[in-house]
């Protein structure tokens, strides 16, 4: 055993070996940096102590670009010598001294703090910026002296400076550790994606570095198969693709010129063997007519007719009566890219397919559609540029007046046949060269009203107001009446909840605020409950009627779901957490009248964080390989992507946050999967599940919640929960990896990055970009 002269002795040989500081800290995160002298090139182990007993362990390997000088006077070869050590939940009014020591020896390093007192973030917590070797940087800038100002960060190449981006925006990595928006996404321009190894410097608007910069990128085009031989064997290849599945790249929505020039400059190898009839719709100056049928004799290869002139009834007619195997609209003024009708008409390579849209683009802004999507083509008339109809279909259609009526007459007649009939080439093969006119936009309403009367005859269509300056498409809300019987029925809400009586309160209270359904049921799983407050409340509501539900045990939320719903007594459930208040009235119809439609499995709808900022929007798959949410970084009254934000669609799946089904399809599907996804992804495992039973999946806006997301459980921030997510994650891509990466709602060209929001850039390279029905998924 060591005397205290020989451990004196050690400390003060250790304090010449070794040298670092604790910074301090900022939130969950602790800061500081470590260096051996002795083998400055070596990683040093740091245990984070909280009165002298160590309740962390971290390595010191983290890019620290404000030490430079000091690492440099040390003889550190690089400058990774920092450590950020997370917490988890060790709550600041928990007192104590927080201390660092180099692991396995008696020496620690300067700067310890106590615990409470420690508000003002450390000059390492200032800013930092991450990369994964692509083209997009991420991160976070605060101005040390003025916490409130907007930093703009700039990105340099030598010394041009090639992107640059104001810090004002709330990042997913740094929630719950950065107050306000001070978030980055930094979009490095295509030129970078030349195969070469680059280095980035980033800096602030004073000029300082950024912790983490300078970065190392190296990218291509083609993704990580472009940076391989050209003999590359196929295991390498196989792992380029696991890669790439993990860490997708992307490029920002401003690089569509050199992203379309890269990879639409081709047509497909085969050309179909099948005619088409174009007929050219329009009153338009001989100039822009030109324009049009120059466009169609570039379809080299292929067997073109085109019909011009007016009334349209006539040049139908006469597209009928030519025995083209196709037939198709395009306004006078409009072009078609040199490959449109090849690529176009390899949609009709299956054999059931009736209807074949595209991509298209308005003014330079491409529109990345999603698969047949019913509710968002009547919400905005998505798959109405260059439409194209077997002939044999649409001699079959009535009452075809305008080139509204005849795309949406060939719609109507495969509206209710196997999905398959309708088919989607992701590809941007029209461009449109002027916004519709106003007489267009009527007829457009007129031809969508006429199709929903016959697939929905007590369903309304409605002009939305609030179409943004600029936009070419149009947007509706369909409204679906409740069936006559429906308020018989009664409906049980589930709210798990564990303490936190400040939210289960606001919960329930803002439900029976602006909820006047006759028969509600809301069931309160106590899943182990032991504050005061907590119970008195508890009395308080079951007074009112609540039913609260004692379930004591590990959180396992997908398992405390299906044990209540056993037990609820309506006919249709809503899973709601505990940090979910509603916001206004009608909330409730609007989620039922869409879930009542019988081809309808599932419901969600719209959730906002406490600042306005969107939280959910629906579910994404394939984000890093896993599943994401759309919306994030959206206010609630931005439009979004094509009134991605705004409209009625379907989607792969909604969060459990707030989800409305069927009882009964819930008991049939199984429930939810607790062994799996005790805590997170049961509600992306049982969307799947409904949309493999032939059902969809309905967002809607227009019932609007607020969602103080993790609120309740909170973060994913210690070392058991990460573990636990990660298991979770791994299931998700063994059970559902086969789709991961084709969800319907999305487009195969369109980013999957996490840190990048959806549709917030260009997949490098796209993925694969078949014709696409909105099929059955296998189960």
């Amino acid at each position: 055993m060591k005397n205290e002269s020989e451990i004196l002795d050690e400390a003060t040989v250790g304090a010449a070996r070794w040298h670092g500081a604790l910074d301090g800290m900022y939130k969950q995160l602790v800061y500081g940096w470590a260096v051996d002298r002795n083998r400055p090139d070596a990683r040093v182990i740091v245990e984070i102590c909280r009165d002298d007993v160590p309740i962390a362990c971290i390595l010191a390997d983290v890019a620290r670009t404000d030490l430079a000088a000091e690492l440099e006077v040390l003889g550190a070869p690089d400058l990774c010598h920092g450590f950020v050590a997370d917490l988890g939940a060790l709550p600041a009014s928990s007192g104590g001294v927080i201390s660092a020591r180099v692991a396995n020896t008696e020496v620690t390093l300067t700067g310890g703090f106590r615990l409470e007192e420690s508000k003002t973030p450390p000059a390492a917590a200032i800013n930092n910026v991450v990369g994964d070797g692509g083209l997009r940087l991420h991160g976070w800038a605060l101005d040390p002296a003025d916490q409130k100002r907007t930093v703009t960060v700039r990105a340099f190449v030598g010394n041009e400076m090639v992107a640059q981006a104001a810090a004002n925006i709330i990042h997913p990595s740094m929630r719950g550790y950065i107050d306000g928006a001070h978030g980055f996404d930094l979009a490095l321009p295509a030129s970078l994606a030349d195969g070469a190894v680059h280095s980035v410097r980033v800096v602030d608007d004073e000029g300082r570095p950024l912790n983490g910069s300078p970065l190392t990128i190296c990218c291509s085009m083609d993704g990580l198969v472009g940076l391989l031989p050209d003999d590359a064997d196929e295991l390498l290849l196989k792992v380029a693709d696991i890669y790439q599945r993990h860490l997708p790249r992307s490029l920002p929505m401003s690089a569509w010129p050199e992203w379309s020039a890269r990879f639409d400059r081709e047509g497909p190898a085969t050309l179909p063997a099948l005619s088409t009839a174009v007929i050219v719709t329009g009153e338009t100056d001989a100039a822009a007519l030109a324009r049009t049928l120059a466009s169609l004799q570039a379809q080299h290869g292929l067997t073109v007719h085109a019909f011009y002139g007016h009334p349209f009834g006539d040049l139908l007619a006469q597209a009928l009566a030519s025995d083209s195997d196709v037939i198709c609209c395009v306004r006078a003024g409009d072009t078609l890219t040199p490959h449109a009708l090849a690529w176009a008409l390899e949609g009709f390579a299956l054999p059931e397919a009736q209807v074949v849209y595209t991509d298209s683009e308005c003014q330079g802004r491409p529109w990345l559609k999603p698969a047949w999507n019913a509710d968002y083509a009547l919400a905005s008339d998505y798959p109405l540029e260059l439409l194209l109809v077997r002939r044999h279909a649409a001699q079959c259609l009535q009452m075809v007046y305008t080139p509204a009526d005849f795309a949406w007459s060939a719609l109507v007649s495969v509206w209710t046949n196997d999905s398959t009939s309708v088919v989607h080439v992701p590809r941007v093969l029209y461009r449109m060269q002027s916004p519709l006119s106003a007489d267009e936009r009527s007829a457009r309403f007129a031809a969508a009203a006429r199709a929903l009367l016959k697939v929905q005859p007590q369903a309304k269509l409605e002009e939305l107001n609030k179409l943004p300056p600029g936009e070419t498409h149009s947007a509706r809300r369909v409204r679906y009446p409740l069936p006559d019987d429906a308020r018989d029925m009664t409906i049980s809400l589930v709210i798990p909840t564990r303490d936190r009586v400040d939210l289960l309160q606001r919960c329930i209270s803002t439900i029976q605020q602006f909820t006047a359904w006759p028969n509600l049921e809301i069931i309160v799983i106590d899943n182990g409950s032991m504050e005061d407050a907590t119970l008195l409340y508890f009395s308080e509501i079951e007074q009112q009627g609540v039913r609260v539900l004692p379930m004591p045990g590990p959180f396992n939320y997908a398992d405390l779901n299906n044990r209540a719903i056993t037990q609820a007594t309506g006919e249709i459930v809503g899973l709601v957490n505990n940090d979910i208040e509603a916001l206004h009235d009608g909330w409730l119809d609007e989620i039922l009248s869409q879930l009542l439609r019988p081809e309808v499995g599932a419901v969600g709808a719209k959730l906002l964080w406490p600042n306005g900022m969107v939280q959910h929007g629906g579910v994404l798959l394939g984000v890093g390989n896993v599943a994401g949410h759309f919306g994030n970084r959206l206010a609630d009254a931005d439009w979004g992507d094509h009134g991605r934000n705004q409209l009625v669609q379907q989607v792969s799946g909604c969060t459990a946050a707030c989800l409305f089904l069927r009882r009964q399809d819930f008991i049939d599907l199984g429930g939810m999967d607790s062994d799996a996804f005790p805590v997170t992804f049961n509600d992306v495992d049982l969307c799947l599940k409904v949309r493999a039973a032939g059902k969809a999946i309905i967002w809607t806006p227009h019932a609007k919640l607020l969602h103080a997301e993790s609120a309740s459980r909170g973060h994913e921030d210690t070392t058991q929960k990460k573990a636990r997510a990660q298991r979770e994650v791994d299931k998700l891509r063994y059970k559902w990896g086969h789709i991961l990466l084709i969800d319907p709602a999305y487009h195969p060209s369109l980013n999957l990055d996490p840190n990048s929001q959806a549709f917030g850039g260009l997949a490098l390279p796209p993925r694969d970009r078949k014709y696409r029905p909105h099929s059955k998924i296998i189960y």
